[in-house]
């Protein structure tokens, strides 16, 4: 059996308009280790942090996700962020030094939607040293 290990600090920052996105904190390390002969290593998911959109402005908003550093090969961080008001979150995305709509169509304030992460990684990862990771959520206007 293979063991694969990986421990990654996430920090959220919200983007350029601050007072209209805000995050209930950064979730806790994330550790991928191990995995059953034959077996891929499980996935790590966290649940714990919200965000909430204030003064959404006027016309339709988005909200896009990137990370500060492309994540080591054979691993993977996926966030899903929930959405209410009549936007539509567009799922989970694997994350990278791109921005990418997670949140589409926001017109409206919420409260307490939720953040989900999941970090994967595969055999092939092997074992990963220590790593962080900022998240950084960005409030767009859209057409």
């Amino acid at each position: 059996m293979r063991c694969t290990a990986v421990l990654l600090a996430l920090t959220i920052w919200t983007g350029e308009i601050r007072a209209q996105l805000t995050v209930s904190g950064s979730p806790a390390a994330m550790i991928v280790s191990g995995a059953a002969a034959g077996s891929a290593p499980t996935t790590v998911t966290n649940a714990n942090t919200t965000y909430s959109i204030s003064a959404p402005g006027t016309g339709k908003h988005a909200i896009t996700a990137s990370i500060n550093t492309t994540m080591p090969a054979g691993v993977t961080l996926h966030i899903t962020l929930g959405a209410g008001g009549g936007a539509a979150s567009t799922g989970a995305i694997a994350l990278s030094t791109t921005g990418q709509n997670v949140v589409i169509g926001i017109t409206k304030s919420a409260n307490s939607l939720p953040i989900t992460y999941a970090l994967t990684a595969t055999e092939a990862a092997g074992v990963v040293p220590l790593q962080t990771r900022r998240v950084t959520l960005t409030y767009i206007a859209t057409p």
